[in-house]
């Protein structure tokens, strides 16, 4: 899976590189085998990474998505695998902690990807875009749950 070139850019600052597949590490983690291909490709080749975010002034916060969260046992998988999301009564996969809101970068059986803390966010109806979107600290059109209405909606 390739990303555009300034996120594969980062993903090399990170420790990626060609050809890299850390298969063996996820395999073992208890019930992975249920997570969908696409997200299981994704972290055979970019798991296990601390990625530092883009930055678009030098004094800009520095901001990390980790990708070794779910190696290290931080996610209660069956917690994820067995109970639905409050919002949109679905399934949700635990991809990566993201260190400057403190919050899990999620996503579900069709690749949308979510970033849930305090509030859920839908950042991207597209796996792939929404990773990029992450690791770009690229919040446009990203849609926030209204409880009361039940329903993705922009806030601004």
């Amino acid at each position: 899976m390739k990303f555009r070139e300034e996120v594969q850019e980062l993903f090399k600052k990170a420790g990626w590189y060609q050809g890299r597949n850390i298969q063996s590490v996820f395999d073992g983690i208890p019930r992975f085998k249920e997570f969908p291909d696409f997200l299981k490709e994704f972290l055979y080749e970019y798991g296990d990474l601390e990625v530092e975010t883009y930055k678009y002034f030098e004094e800009d916060v520095t901001a990390y998505l980790n990708l070794k969260a779910l190696k290290t046992g931080v996610y209660k998988i069956n917690n994820y695998l067995d109970n639905p999301r409050y919002y949109g009564n679905m399934i949700t996969f635990p991809i990566a902690d993201y260190h400057l809101d403190v919050t899990i970068l999620e996503c579900d059986l069709e690749g949308n990807i979510y970033m849930s803390g305090d509030y859920p966010c839908l950042v991207s109806n597209d796996f792939k875009k929404g990773i990029e979107k992450v690791i770009m600290e690229d919040y446009s059109n990203t849609l926030e749950w209204n409880p009361e209405k039940k329903i993705w909606v922009q806030e601004y």
